[in-house]
């Protein structure tokens, strides 16, 4: 979270909402690369977005 904050206050003007979730994206990627614990209750978290977008979920995880 810290990283897309400090992206998102080295550049305050974004030509377009499109280029704003873009580097929101990004530095989450960029950051997702340094987590080295496993996320707490994710079996929860999953069956809970399997119920709500199971088309959506169930396509990756496979």
């Amino acid at each position: 979270m810290v990283t897309t904050m400090l992206t998102n206050t080295e550049r305050k003007i974004f030509p377009s909402d499109q280029a704003a979730f873009k580097v929101v994206y990004l530095a989450t990627q960029q950051a997702s690369k340094k987590w080295s614990m496993p996320i707490r209750n994710w079996t929860s978290a999953l069956n809970r977005f399997m119920i709500m977008f199971d088309e959506r979920v169930s396509k990756h995880l496979i």
